[in-house]
């Protein structure tokens, strides 16, 4: 049944709709915001829907970054695009509770935007991937005691960070890139990522991985740095070997981002782990 639908899927080019900066949350005063995708509207139908988390070493970026699945609204999918403290206003875990907080409004309103909180996954680019990582295998680690989050059904992670203690093994030294104050890791964890090891690996997907975390499907490019390589393997190494269902696509010649990563190839590849997931 699910082939059927993905094949539905990919020919489907349905009109695109758009709610634009709705307040999820309020932090210090001011409301994060997020912007709902959505196909062409049916009467009373509730869509499958991704949870986008843009990039950008976590101090830049916002929710209009998005164009990197901005062909799934066309083949039945909503996209959720959110926004979230930035490192120049909070370190971590403020990100990842941003992005909790982003699902618990999910499960509160979702519905009244026609979403599918029975269907949702996450998603995101390099320190986007790193935050859908972190917010798909962390349960309710970073949640208030009582929050009420939906189920994941699937991660779909763009060449981001996994493991940051794995990092230090490859770090150069005595001035190596992680440990100065321009490294986007260092701005993450407020400091120096050697004298941070704890938050380090709090702030760690492969940290929180088990048997009963959803599949993960994992894509990075041959010419992005070998760091951001390692990190991939190693997110799906360490996945296989706890018992997910995880796999990794890697494109050749493809660096951090570009047009390889939507194009047909990876179009039938993300909507056949979707509808499989």
């Amino acid at each position: 049944m699910r082939f059927l639908v993905l094949a539905v899927l990919v020919f489907c080019s349905s009109a695109l709709r758009a709610e634009d900066s709705i307040p999820y949350v309020s932090r210090d005063g001011s409301d994060l915001l997020l912007d709902i995708h959505l196909p062409e509207e049916s009467e009373g139908e509730l869509y499958p829907t991704i949870l986008w988390i843009h990039g950008g070493g976590w101090r830049q970026g916002s929710k209009e970054n998005w164009k990197l699945l901005d062909w799934l609204p066309k083949n039945g999918f909503a996209v959720v695009s959110i926004n979230y403290r930035l490192t120049n206003t909070a370190p971590f875990p403020a990100q990842i509770q941003d992005c909790v907080s982003a699902l618990e409004w999910l499960e509160k309103h979702g519905r009244e935007h026609k979403i599918d909180t029975e269907c949702l996954y996450v998603a995101g680019l390099s320190a986007g991937a790193h935050l859908a990582s972190l917010l798909g295998t962390s349960g309710n680690h970073f949640a208030k005691e009582g929050t009420s989050l939906p189920s994941i059904r699937g991660i779909l992670h763009f060449f981001g960070p996994s493991d940051f203690i794995s990092m230090m093994k490859y770090a150069k030294q005595p001035t190596d890139t992680l440990n100065t104050a321009k490294s986007p890791v260092y701005g993450l964890l407020g400091g120096p990522l050697r004298e941070n090891e704890s938050l380090a690996r709090e702030a760690s997907p492969v940290t929180y991985l088990d048997a009963s975390d959803p599949p993960l499907l994992i894509l990075v490019g041959t010419a992005d740095s070998l760091m951001t390589q390692r990190q991939c393997k190693r997110l799906n190494n360490v996945a296989q070997d706890t018992g997910i269902t995880s796999s990794i696509h890697t494109i050749e010649g493809a660096g951090h981002g570009g047009p390889e990563f939507k194009d047909d190839t990876r179009q039938k590849l993300i909507l056949q782990f979707l509808t499989s997931s």
